[in-house]
């Protein structure tokens, strides 16, 4: 149940509520680009909106976070982002949607930012094209990925996935992840069922034909049953942050792991290159340093010496 919520949410956040029902499904798209590092990972979102999807986004500035003039104003958009930054954060302190081992232990996110388009701003009723990103920074204990052999990430059934590891790691397999390719280090494809699986030692650059019917929600749409909003829930509501109905056709725990994406993973930690003065002397190696060139004042006093000799003769 509470999975489900969490991937509801994740759509619900970005727009403040559900799309529209019918007419908006093919107008909004919604992307995750990870990078992983050693001690952390950013995980980037893109949301793409255009014609009626702008519009409800526009309109619920103004409504929820404006003085409903029909217009979004800088302030107005400058508390939309605010309002993104917390919705992020509780969606994610309700539910983790990193895994290490299957665990989120020692995982903590560091910071989380939002950059709402700016063709937001002007005229509700104007259906313009916006590009906004949200991202979130994690940050893992030392050693934690490197002794580990699965990472798990909980996103949209459907929405397009990228993820990037360190140099050094080789990916072995994947589960939930539908159309995928994979090269050595990073992957791409679409966030599915975690019942498909592909190994990539068997065919690199595989791909999984699509996800199960069961998925209730994709970037495709809503269903004609959605109306949602932040401020509440009507009776017909299939999924939301804020809860379920019993409508929900999932059941509430059998299947907990079933959303998301597992990538199995090596990593070869190559070793930092050795000081040369750790290594053994020779035979005929010496630790005393040897100077090859004379000091600049014990050449002057050479030559005074020579010349006081010389002076000494001719007399």
């Amino acid at each position: 149940m509470v999975r489900l919520r969490r991937i509801a949410g994740l759509l619900g956040i970005t727009i403040f509520a559900a799309l529209v029902t019918g007419s908006a499904s093919a107008e909004y798209n919604w992307s995750n680009q990870i990078t992983i590092h050693l001690g952390g990972m950013e995980w980037q979102y893109t949301e793409e909106l255009s014609d009626m999807d702008s519009f409800v986004f526009k309109y619920d500035i103004d409504n929820k976070q404006g003085n409903k003039d029909h217009f979004v104003s800088t302030w107005e958009l400058m508390k939309a982002d605010k309002r993104m930054r917390e919705r992020f954060r509780d969606a994610i302190e309700r539910e983790t949607d990193v895994r290490i081992n299957n665990s989120s232990l020692g995982i903590e996110v560091l910071d989380i930012d939002a950059s709402l388009s700016n063709n937001a701003l002007g005229p509700v009723e104007s259906m313009t094209e916006l590009t906004n990103t949200y991202r979130v920074t994690y940050s893992f204990p030392g050693g934690l990925l490197e002794n580990g052999s699965t990472i798990w990430f909980l996103g949209e059934p459907g929405s397009l996935l990228s993820v990037n590891f360190p140099e050094g790691t080789q990916i072995i397999s994947t589960k939930g992840i539908d159309n995928v390719s994979i090269r050595t280090s990073d992957l791409s494809g679409r966030f599915g069922a975690i019942n498909e699986s592909i190994d990539a030692t068997e065919s690199e650059g595989a791909t999984v034909e699509g996800a199960t019917d069961n998925v209730s929600a994709t970037d495709e749409g809503m269903t004609d049953n959605v109306s949602a909003t932040d401020e509440g829930m009507t009776d017909n509501v299939s999924a939301t942050d804020e809860g379920m109905t019993d409508n929900v056709s999932a059941t509430d725990n059998e299947g907990a792991d079933a959303e998301g994406a597992e990538i199995t993973y090596i990593i070869d930690i190559v070793p930092p290159p050795q000081n040369n003065l750790s290594e053994e002397l020779g035979e005929n190696e010496s630790t005393i340093p040897v100077p090859t060139e004379m000091p600049l004042m014990g050449t002057v006093y050479v030559l005074l010496v020579i010349a006081a000799a010389v002076l000494l003769l001719k007399d």
